[in-house]
This record gives C-alpha cells, sequence and structure tokens, in this order.
C-alpha cells in the first residue's frame, strides 16, 4: 500500500449536497490549494459584511471585539491568488431557519487511511504549540478555542441551541488535545468525510490577528 491522495474541497454554493467527484470540482464544490489558498474569517466590522459571491483577494472587513455578547463572525470565505470565493454554509448558516449544514468542507480520501482523519488546529506547521488567543480562547469561553468545528460526515448537525464543541463529534479545536474525528470510523477508503466550522468571539476577548493553520492526521501503511 501507499500514502493515500487527499483533495481538500469546499462547498460555494447554496445547495446542501454531497461533493460527487473523486478530487476535482464538481459543481459548486471547489478543490483548495494547499499550497497558496486560505480560509478567511471575516465580517462583523465597519462594512458588516462584503460582496458575494466573490470578492477581489485580500479583501478584509474589521471584525470587531463584542462588546454585549459573543457573536459568530458572521462570514467565510477561500482565498485564492485572484479571488476570494464564499463559503455562505459555514457555521449556523445565513440565518438559523436555514443552518446548520452538513455538507460544507470535506476532504476526498483517494486510496486506504488505517486510521480515522483527525481534524486539528495549531499555531503554526511546527505543530507544536496551540497558544494564540484564538486558539487559546478566554475565560468567557471557559478557556476552549474560539474555533469550534464539527464533523458532519455521518449526519447533520445538532440544531437549537446551536452545536458546540461538547456535541458529538464536534470539539474547540486545540492541538492534539481537542480535535475532530473526520469519519468516526477505523479506516477511509475512496471517500469523501465532511465538516462545518466557526469561530465565535467573547466579549472578554483580545484584540488579535491571528493565522492558525488546521492540520489533518492519520496513519498509512
Amino acid at each position: 500500500m501507499s500514502a493515500p491522495d487527499l483533495y481538500f474541497i469546499y462547498n460555494h454554493g447554496s445547495t446542501d449536497s454531497a461533493y460527487g467527484g473523486t478530487g476535482l470540482p464538481v459543481g459548486d464544490w471547489k478543490v483548495i490549494n494547499i499550497n497558496s489558498d486560505k480560509m478567511v474569517f471575516t465580517g462583523g466590522g465597519i462594512l458588516g459584511s462584503l460582496a458575494i459571491p466573490t470578492v477581489a483577494s485580500g479583501t478584509r472587513d474589521a471584525t470587531v471585539r463584542p462588546a454585549v455578547q459573543s457573536y459568530i463572525i458572521p462570514q467565510v470565505y477561500v482565498e485564492t491568488d485572484v479571488l476570494m470565493y464564499n463559503v455562505p454554509m459555514a457555521g449556523y448558516g445565513p440565518s438559523a431557519s436555514q443552518g446548520p449544514y452538513r455538507y460544507v468542507f470535506g476532504i476526498y480520501v483517494d486510496g486506504t487511511m488505517n486510521s480515522d482523519l483527525y481534524l486539528e488546529a495549531w499555531d503554526d506547521f511546527t505543530f507544536s504549540t496551540y497558544n494564540s488567543a484564538v486558539l487559546q480562547g478566554s475565560a468567557n469561553s471557559s478557556n476552549e478555542s474560539y474555533i469550534n468545528a464539527i464533523r458532519t460526515t455521518g449526519e447533520d448537525p445538532p440544531w437549537a441551541p446551536g452545536w458546540n464543541g461538547g456535541d458529538a463529534g464536534g470539539a474547540y479545536l486545540q492541538g492534539t488535545a481537542k480535535r475532530v474525528a473526520l469519519a468516526n470510523a477505523s479506516s477511509i477508503t475512496d471517500q469523501a468525510v465532511y465538516w462545518n466550522m466557526y469561530i465565535r468571539l467573547e466579549t472578554d476577548s483580545t484584540t488579535f490577528h491571528n493565522t492558525p493553520i488546521l492540520g489533518f492526521r492519520y496513519l498509512y501503511t
């Protein structure tokens, strides 16, 4: 056997439907270039929201620290060299009645893994620390990471009062201590696995500009 090929995909459309490909873009599903593309959480500041479906690469809205209650950063984009592609179903969705969604982010595994595929968050590509403000959280988040992710491979994420890191298949991402098993299985072969995620800012968060990375851990022979 050899190492499986992984294709990182995201749903750029407004239809909550599974990926039907084997590593190439299909319909509303696009493929992330892991060497250059970035995931951007933005909005809630001066502009409130950015234009969709696409805006110029490098565009940001100053996300404001909340003064009264915590809130979810409202928009998620995948930034390429030229454009930013909105991922409209990330997090809770445009409104409570329309979300949360199941088929938002995914990985197509071409080949076989001899373990589950784990989604993790780290400060950087050394995969050694998670000391950044967004991963450490604050007293109001019970010192849990602000990044909340949940497995949606087998089922829809729960709703009301909202999915969080305590739900089955969910975690407030923080190194290997808090991570999400994307298949809930002991092996994966030629399959797409899915998750959804958001960032919630607390009223006692510091003002910061963090660029943590998402890492994926698995075994193969």
